[in-house]
């Protein structure tokens, strides 16, 4: 097993549009971080688990829980990384205090630097992550998503190039980047799916991974998320199991695709084919989508109640 990406909780410094989690700014939690460690053990001893990476929302939200869980994971001999929005790094000096713990736990830090953020999070913060990550000499890259890679001429792409471009300006140095469009799922399909859906079709191909990770083949276990509440995923929202009411070992060595109907039906006709079986229960197919996960999304969104332990956690489906 290579890599599981684990989502804290739901709670964020921000509510970007294009979030396929929906993350939300106001919410109570009680943060569980013990389960993220029991799971990355229990995978590590018996699936030779070899990367965790950690999100929340954002995990900057518990500053110190979330640096004694990166430690707790290196200490098990896992590489780690970090997912964020530099919401901690209003300056030079609070991005350094809050780099050195990761610094000591040899964790990689990738942030996000985009317009969807930028309403919440100013673009100076990604500078001063950047400079702290360099001169604390942490791995570091920057995610920049775009409604329309091609052609870029979204407002808020638009805006996004802006932003990439005030960020470069304050380095004489290659900053690793990878960009790539956002990918319409959750929030981003119910903002703008339809938007970008003209012209496109409606997507016949099968689907065989998730689109935002390597090795991220459905057919394996290769890359998994644990969700916040136990769910173990392949990430969109389609569940193969809960660590709460299941036993780890048994679930992930017993996992096949073919036996979960979602990921069957995926594998064999592609979102397409959950659309069908949407239509049953008057879902209606569009001419046009955004992407396969648009498609994929409001497929999934009336099979919910059908597959009710499955189509799961929550959070995707608001």
């Amino acid at each position: 097993m290579k890599t599981l990406k684990v989502n804290l909780f739901n709670k964020c410094t921000a509510e970007c549009s294009h979030c396929r989690f929906n993350c939300t700014i106001d919410q109570d939690l009680k943060p569980d971080y013990d389960t993220p460690y029991n799971v990355a053990k229990q995978l590590k001893d018996n699936f030779g688990l070899d990367m965790v990476v950690v999100l929340g929302g954002e995990p900057s939200i518990y500053p110190e829980k979330t640096h004694k869980l990166l430690m707790d994971l290196h200490n098990l001999g896992l590489t780690t990384r970090i997912e964020t929005n530099a919401s901690w790094a209003p300056s030079l000096e609070s991005a350094m205090d809050f780099l050195k713990p990761i610094k000591a736990s040899n964790t990689s830090v990738m942030l996000s630097v985009d317009a969807f953020h930028s309403k919440y999070i100013p673009y100076l913060n990604n500078v001063n992550a950047i400079k702290a990550c360099t001169t604390l000499e942490i791995p570091l890259n920057l995610e920049i998503p775009y409604l329309n890679m091609e052609k870029k001429d979204h407002p808020i792409d638009k805006e996004t190039l802006d932003i990439e471009a005030k960020v470069k300006e304050n380095f004489d140095y290659e900053v690793a980047i990878y960009k790539g469009n956002v990918i319409f799922i959750g929030r981003a399909a119910d903002t703008y799916g339809d938007e970008f859906a003209s012209g496109r079709g409606n997507l016949y191909d099968s689907c065989t991974s998730v689109p935002w990770w390597r090795e991220s083949d459905i057919s394996t276990t290769n890359l998994l998320y644990l969700e916040d509440g136990g769910w173990i995923t392949k990430g969109c929202g389609i569940a193969i199991g809960n660590f709460f009411n299941q036993d780890l070992k048994e679930m992930i060595g017993n996992y096949d695709a073919e036996k979960n109907p979602i990921f069957a039906t995926l594998l064999k006709s592609g979102p397409l084919g959950l659309a069908k079986e949407a239509e049953k229960y008057g879902y209606k197919i569009k001419a046009d989508y955004a992407d396969k996960c648009h498609l994929c999304h409001e497929a999934r969104q009336v099979l919910k109640k059908i597959y009710p332990d499955i189509l799961k956690p929550e959070y995707y489906y608001k």
